[in-house]
């Protein structure tokens, strides 16, 4: 889930919690007021009752209690009831009028807001007007009443905090989106470069902060090419290095090894040759001997096949790895095809001979961690690319769990050149694919 949809979220759900208290603010609010509104209604209502005296006189006529209840309804809050008792008035009961809330409360809302808040309690006190006048009265809330009333103003507070969030989340979500749009840039450049493309760059914008973060993107992606740059240049070097002590190895090798292996193996046929006739044991390990040489002439010259490639300006690339195809179908009796399709006039030394140590170091893998029936090498040239598949149906397992120094090595040199290198195990085999810029200043002539 991206940054600014979570901020979304996380605004419409603050502004759902706020709207939910205030509907429950103006709850208690109504509530609030209904019990301050007993209280008043009672000390109004004990205020006439003290200031009754003056009508004492009057007492005894019919008109007494009316006049006093008329001036009790007076005093009274909206929703709210008496019962009093004063003298020669006997006990009534006295309610104000709640029309004024509006229209009653529903039914599903006063069972549930009787269930969440206590209704308001009634209040009483008594008291005298004089001597001979005493009177008791007692004040309370009609729930209907204040449950309509909390109904009232929670359907006004809900109409408000409607138009507020509204207008809330739309300038909030438009701010989010506006103000966040170059998280997604910096995000995106973030995962080329984590994916090794260290040509991303991100776009300074938006806010300081962010464009901020986008110069430091831009020079970590800076320093990550340098360096990348520097390494695949030192990797160019050390490859370089190692095709040199290779062919002077391999010179050595000729040079030294070949011709003791050559004097030894002239020595055994002498002394073959030389056996007495009675010592028929001499003659036996005299071939003996020049069996095991032939043997190692024939590893030697192995050795050399792969420490030294043929010379690949006179011969050519395509030829080259024909023979050391060919070389390899005739060991393991395997079925190794080639099919080239580059122009080698556009392809300079170093790239031939990677490209060549790339397909024996695929093939060598092949033969040793597998069983293939069938080999095939296929290189292909654009403008830009050089494009090699080395594939066998040879099981193979092996090689990917266990990425060893031939592996390594086709990595080091890919890298070298500015290619990638790709593994992935088939139905049948495994199937490697490099690619090689051609115009990198190395793998064009």
């Amino acid at each position: 889930m991206s940054l600014r949809l979570r901020l979304v979220m996380i605004l419409w759900l603050f502004t759902a919690l706020v709207g939910s208290m205030t509907l429950v603010l103006a709850v208690a609010d109504a509530y609030r007021t209904a019990r301050s509104d007993t209280q008043k209604t009672l000390i109004r209502a004990s205020y006439v009752l003290e200031r009754n005296y003056q009508m004492e006189p009057r007492a005894r006529d019919p008109l007494y209690a009316k006049m006093t209840s008329i001036k009790l309804l007076g005093v009274m809050a909206p929703g709210s009831c008496i019962r009093f008792q004063q003298g020669s008035i006997t006990e009534r009961r006295l309610c104000a009028g709640w029309q004024v809330f509006g229209q009653i409360a529903p039914d599903w809302f006063r069972t549930g807001i009787e269930r969440l808040i206590e209704p308001p309690q009634a209040v009483a006190r008594s008291g005298s007007a004089s001597q001979s006048r005493t009177f008791s009265i007692e004040a309370s809330f009609d729930p209907v009443a204040a449950a309509t009333l909390a109904w009232q103003r929670t359907r006004l507070a809900l109409w408000q905090t409607l138009a507020m969030a509204t207008g809330v989340l739309l300038l909030g979500t438009a701010a989010i989106i506006w103000r966040l749009g170059p998280v997604g840039g910096i995000v995106s450049e973030l995962d080329r470069l984590s994916r090794g493309d260290l040509a991303a760059r991100v776009e300074p914008g938006g806010a300081r902060e962010f464009r901020r973060i986008a110069q430091a993107v831009n020079h970590l992606a800076e320093r990550l090419r340098a360096s990348a740059e520097q390494s695949r240049l030192l990797t160019r070097k050390l490859i370089e290095v190692e095709d040199v002590e290779r062919r002077h190895l391999a010179r050595d090798l000729h040079d030294e090894f070949g011709q003791m292996l050559t004097a030894t193996a002239a020595l055994s046929a002498s002394i073959a040759c030389a056996a007495p006739r009675d010592r028929p044991d001499i003659l036996q390990d005299a071939r003996a001997i020049a069996s095991n040489i032939q043997r190692m002439m024939e590893c030697l010259r192995g050795a050399f096949a792969r420490l030294r490639p043929p010379d690949l300006d006179a011969v050519g690339l395509a030829a080259s790895l024909r023979t050391m195809l060919a070389g390899w179908g005739a060991q393991r009796s395997a079925r190794v095809s080639l099919d080239c399709d580059i122009d080698e006039a556009k392809i300079n030394d170093a790239a031939a001979l990677d490209l060549y140590r790339i397909v024996q170091e695929c093939v060598t893998n092949a033969m040793r961690h597998g069983a293939p029936d069938r080999v095939r090498v296929r290189l292909r040239q654009n403008a830009d690319w050089i494009a090699l598949r080395v594939e066998d149906d040879g099981g193979g397992a092996l090689l990917l769990p266990r990425s060893g120094h031939g592996i390594l090595g086709i990595t080091e040199r890919a890298s070298a050149m500015g290619g990638t290198l790709r593994v992935r195990q088939t139905e049948t085999g495994i199937r490697i694919d490099v690619s090689l810029p051609t115009r990198d200043g190395r793998g064009t002539a």
